[in-house]
């Protein structure tokens, strides 16, 4: 067998880069404490959470709300908040917006162009869109019924 030093030179240095890297880790775990070697007693026995634990135990007065029942005291006598009542309001809904018309195509058969709730809708008469049935497209008005109630809409003029 031929041993040839430059082929010794490559395991050489990944030998003593290991062993200076696994040197520099065992160090600094030594140090931090977190790795106590044999026979060695720690360092540090001081709870680092004990302050902190102080401080959630102990109370601020000024957050405990007055009146209230503490949930958590067993026994206790429970304190009766007063509260008002306000008389209920019925809710109105806001009214519903009404139809526009945009356009009114007159020829053989009549078609009105209406906006209604953000949506465009192409109708004839006697034809049904949202809860409006068309009554009639005339060539300036078209006439709509919702449930009984009529409903005039004008065409728009130009520059409105």
């Amino acid at each position: 067998m031929n041993l040839d030093g430059r082929a010794l030179v490559a395991p050489v240095i990944a030998i003593a880069l290991f062993v200076l890297i696994g040197v520099q880790t065992s160090d600094a775990l030594k140090r931090s404490g977190a790795w106590v070697g044999r026979g060695h007693a720690a360092k540090s026995s001081v709870d680092p959470y004990a302050a902190l634990d102080g401080q959630l135990a102990r109370p601020d007065p000024g957050l405990a709300p007055t009146g209230v029942r503490d949930p958590f005291a067993y026994g206790s006598t429970p304190v009766v908040a007063h509260l008002t009542s306000a008389t209920p309001r019925p809710i109105v809904p806001p009214p519903r917006p009404k139809p526009v018309l945009t356009a009114i195509v007159w020829d053989a058969a009549p078609t009105a162009l209406i906006r209604y709730e953000d949506r465009n809708f192409s109708v004839k008469a006697g034809e049904l869109f949202a809860e409006y049935r068309v009554v009639s497209i005339a060539q300036d008005e078209v006439v709509l019924d919702s449930g009984g109630q009529r409903l005039v809409l004008k065409r728009p003029i130009k520059g409105d």
